[in-house]
């Protein structure tokens, strides 16, 4: 799969792109002349996943999506130190994002280019040609909805390539609408793909993948603002089927997921990277470690001599990581840095110890002997969107909605005794599935669509305690307390001043 993207790369730079904008589906007009064989369509395929990477950018999609749009403005994150650069990331952390926002432009463009792409080429194929490859585009599809209905709302539902004057009278589609079409989507995948893709096609979406995917869209539609009553019978359906085959790449030890030598082992889909200054690596862990100064940078000798780190120095919050260690949680231990400076031998370096610690670090590949690392933003190591602990806990917490609670009580207990904690005893709650979720994932973007699905009053109320509690609202740092506008982001002034006739989300 890596290959294949450094092929697609090769063949974009040395054609012009200058006609492809991002916003909606935009038609290629040499499209007919490119879909002819199976070698073709798979280059169209790579194209796809391609934009989750860089993109011929700095920033590749997790770095934009789940790090700065939200794990940014989650209660796992704070800033520990006072911003002077940089603003737009300090404006989303801050709850004070405006509708110029570098970011929530970057995001929203790139998830419709990724949907321009997967259009492009399911209507260069025909429906009972290259099945394989179309259910892919569906997934990817569906994966760029799925992002965006949850982010921004109402979104334009476009399922053709358009030229841009089609593409102007197009409005907000109301998100029920949007998540019909996502469902119908995965379903394709589900029933069109190999279970899990190993091998040469590794990094490729398959049906373990479409339905964890169609799993955690019924258990967001389950949740505010849908609030679909219907909706968590629907993913035990969607799980079942597959929940006791998942054991296989499930890790026996929560650090072998972000270990270099074990990428494509435990994942069920993943962003694929690649080092070597070929446009392919992770920006990844230059946004998610502390900010540029001698004393903020911890771990000098774990990359490449050139390494520097880009933004705001953010630290992963206080009162979470002290919980998870007095329980003696390994999810506290690897990829959070937990004691201000170490180096490689375990000797502090007094010269470059911080007194804010608990840096995450997930992301960072420590390896002082690496030359193939080329820039803060060619990092090898893969970013993984769904793996097996997703479909256990979604798994458990829809057992729980339909009152089933019993039973989701092992699949709680198969991802906290991995963490080196005691099992749940008793009958447990979907709060409990809340708190093994965000410490199972911190770092990975989830929480923040985590505390908008419990509902307005769960989303304000723990955000106010967790800006409280690491002095976040106050003359130093300026934060605001977040309001019930910022459940969605704003939709893009490049966008909505081309589309004068529809709705900002309320409150921007």
């Amino acid at each position: 799969m890596k290959r294949l993207i450094i092929l697609f790369f090769i063949a974009a730079y040395a054609t012009s792109c200058a006609d492809i904008i991002d916003i909606y589906p935009v038609e290629n007009m040499a499209s007919e002349q490119f879909y002819k064989s199976e070698e073709e369509v798979n280059q169209a395929l790579t194209g796809i996943y391609s934009r989750m990477g860089r993109n011929g950018t700095n920033d590749d999609l997790p770095t934009i999506l789940y790090l700065m749009l939200s794990e940014s403005r989650s209660d796992n994150w704070f800033m520990a130190t006072v911003p002077n650069a940089q603003r737009d990331q300090a404006d989303i952390r801050r709850f004070q994002v405006q509708t110029n926002n570098s970011w929530v432009s970057a995001g929203f463009n790139r998830l419709y280019s990724i949907i321009a792409d997967a259009n492009l080429l399911l209507s260069a194929t025909e429906e009972n040609e290259y099945k394989t490859q179309r259910a892919e585009a569906l997934f990817l599809r569906a994966y760029a909805y799925f992002e965006l209905v949850r982010t921004w709302g109402d979104v334009p539902l476009v399922l053709v390539p358009l030229t841009r004057p089609e593409a102007l009278p197009y409005g907000r589609t109301p998100k029920a609408e949007v998540y019909g079409q996502i469902i119908e989507d995965l379903e394709f995948a589900m029933a069109n793909l190999d279970d899990m893709p190993t091998g040469s096609r590794a990094g490729h979406a398959g049906a373990w993948a479409a339905r964890t995917m169609l799993a955690y869209v019924y258990c967001t539609m389950a949740g505010y603002p849908l609030n679909d009553s219907g909706a968590y019978q629907k993913a035990v359906d969607a799980l079942s089927p597959i929940i006791n085959n998942l054991s296989g790449r499930f890790a026996p030890n929560y650090a072998d997921i972000f270990d270099i030598d074990q990428e494509d082992t435990w994942d069920i889909f993943s962003v694929q990277f690649k080092s070597g200054n070929t446009g392919l690596g992770s920006s990844l862990p230059g946004y998610e470690v502390g900010g540029g100064s001698a004393t903020a940078t911890m771990f000098p000798e774990w990359v490449y001599s050139g390494y520097t780190v880009q933004g705001q120095d953010f630290r992963v919050d206080n009162g979470l990581v002290d919980d998870m260690l007095a329980e003696n949680d390994e999810r506290a231990m690897f990829p959070i840095l937990t004691e201000g400076y170490y180096s490689l031998d375990d000797d502090k370096n007094p010269t470059i110890w911080v007194d804010k610690p608990y840096l995450l670090i997930k992301y960072l590949v420590r390896d002082n002997t690496n030359n193939v690392i080329k820039s803060w933003n060619d990092y090898p190591l893969n970013c993984p969107i769904l793996r097996v602990s997703d479909a256990y806990l979604l798994y458990a917490e829809a057992l729980i909605g339909v009152g089933r609670a019993s039973e989701a009580l092992p699949w709680i207990n198969l991802v906290r005794t991995r963490a080196g904690i005691l099992p749940l005893t008793g009958t447990p709650t979907i709060d409990d599935v809340m708190d093994e979720r965000r410490k199972e994932y911190i770092g990975e973007g989830k929480r923040y669509f985590d505390l908008v699905r419990q509902g307005e009053t769960v989303f304000l109320n723990s955000l106010k305690k967790f800006l409280d509690d690491n002095n976040q609202v106050s003359t130093e740092y300026g934060a605001s307390y977040p309001t019930a506008r910022d459940l969605l982001l704003p939709i893009p002034y490049s966008t909505i001043s081309i589309h004068t006739d529809w709705d900002q989300n309320t409150g921007y």
